[in-house]
């Protein structure tokens, strides 16, 4: 009876080894000689067999116990400690060793809270590849540490070679090893959290899976809508220290996100008020609140010219407030009553970094017909219209390319600075900002 109760304690006698050996780790480091390097390498690559062996022997003898499901991952959590003498041995930094450790803290937490809610979160495809991609990195960390050299018993001469082999990597194998586990780590996170989160949602609707994913897809264009408020939230603080190449880029990229929400929106079919409220929230910060008070700052004409800056940023405030309570109150069309306030503040950012405004009195006079073109009644095409136009479809695709080209510009990538990249984007914007022009004239749309 005795033995049949050690027999089905075997696994857990297996995990537990891989604690013990962990310690054992724990101990011999920070080592000084090749001698006590590898026996800290064999004992950590006996270890990680382990990791294997034990729910192997679990399920081969169908051993499995409740216990068992508690140290196994307990060990894999201590196992991963063993970044931390590898940090004290200054073989990595400290960054990639706190994404990793909170990794593995944070799994438990979801593990827990998932326990809690009487759901659990199974191991996933992206979690077994961050193992087996992060134990081996782990092990090749360890033979990268300067020793002394010391005689050796003949048993640890084939693991000398191995080690002689791997101090001989150049430093930036290194690097790209410990960077591809942190993406890998980040990667299996958030595939765990996705299980977690869908859990959760498919609870709250109890066990309906499509109001379940429709919810969670909501949260895609708010996201959208919500990187569109940070970016004019940042943009606002940058445009006070005078950072304005910053205010365009986050701008422009405030557009993008703009550009995307809404159609992922209505294609998700997850439209809501709380959804539009954002959405309008983020454009009137991002594109009327920010540029406004950039439009100020950058002019700064000298007294007593000075309350002219004002009242231009406070006019494309006013401009864009008035702008997008129309559109609020009129609801999506094939063609928007006035400049858009998205264009608007493009072109007007645009302009700033070209150098077709280097001049204060040209950079206002920019401004001041902005203002006018978004608060007056000229129609200009949404998406709806442009699909069915050929010029338009042709100049958005222009539009999209030469606008990524001068997010890149103003990133300072170097290839982007030898061609007049934002004075074409400027001038493929003012090509929508006076199609309405023709048909204004001729009388047709």
């Amino acid at each position: 009876m005795k033995s049949t109760a050690s027999y089905n304690q075997l696994a857990n006698v297996i995990t537990i080894t891989r604690i013990l050996g962990v310690g054992l780790i724990f101990w011999l480091t920070p080592y000084t000689t090749n001698f006590m390097q590898l026996c800290a390498i064999s004992i950590y690559s006996v270890i990680c067999f382990t990791d294997f062996l034990d729910g192997w022997v679990a399920r081969k003898l169908k051993i499995v116990s409740d216990i068992g499901k508690i140290l196994d991952p307990l060990a894999d959590k201590i196992l991963v400690l063993v970044f931390l003498p590898l940090l004290e041995m200054q073989i990595i930094t400290s960054f990639p060793v706190f994404i990793i450790l909170s990794r593995e803290f944070a799994i438990m937490a979801l593990r827990v809270v998932s326990a809690k809610n009487g759901t659990i979160i199974p191991a996933t495809i992206a979690g077994k590849i961050k193992t087996a991609f992060t134990l081996p990195v782990c092990g090749i960390l360890l033979a990268r540490v300067p020793v002394e050299v010391v005689t050796l018993p003949s048993f640890l001469k084939p693991l000398e070679y191995l080690r002689v082999w791997i101090m001989a990597w150049p430093g930036w194998t290194i690097s790209v090893l410990v960077w591809a586990t942190v993406l890998v780590t980040i990667w299996s996170f958030l595939d765990y959290f996705g299980s977690f989160i869908w859990q959760q949602y498919v609870q709250k609707f109890s066990g309906d899976q499509v109001k379940a994913r429709k919810a969670l897809l909501s949260f895609i264009p708010n996201g959208f809508s919500l990187a569109n408020l940070f970016c004019g939230l940042a943009s606002i603080g940058f445009a006070w220290f005078h950072k304005f190449d910053t205010v365009a880029l986050l701008v422009l990229l405030a557009m993008i996100f703009d550009a995307v929400d809404g159609p992922l929106a209505r294609r998700f079919g997850t439209d809501s008020q709380m959804g539009a409220a954002l959405d309008s929230k983020a454009d009137f910060i991002s594109f009327g609140v920010a540029p406004g008070l950039a439009i100020t700052m950058i002019l700064d004409l000298p007294s007593p010219f000075f309350f002219v800056s004002l009242l231009a940023g406070f006019l494309f405030y006013a401009s864009v407030h008035f702008r997008l309570k129309r559109f609020n109150s009129s609801g999506h069309t094939a063609y928007f009553e006035g400049l858009p306030s998205p264009v608007g503040a493009g072109v007007v950012m645009i302009g700033y970094a070209s150098s077709l405004f280097s001049n204060a009195w040209a950079f206002l006079g920019l401004s001041l017909i902005v203002s006018i073109l978004m608060i007056s009644k000229i129609p200009y095409p949404h998406n709806d219209a442009v699909k069915n136009h050929t010029f338009l479809k042709y100049l958005r695709i222009s539009t999209g390319t030469f606008l990524f080209l001068t997010i890149f510009n103003l990133l300072g990538v170097p290839f982007s600075a030898s061609f007049y990249i934002p004075e074409i984007l400027f001038g493929l914007t003012t090509l929508y900002v006076i199609f309405p022009v023709p048909s204004l004239i001729f009388g047709k749309k």
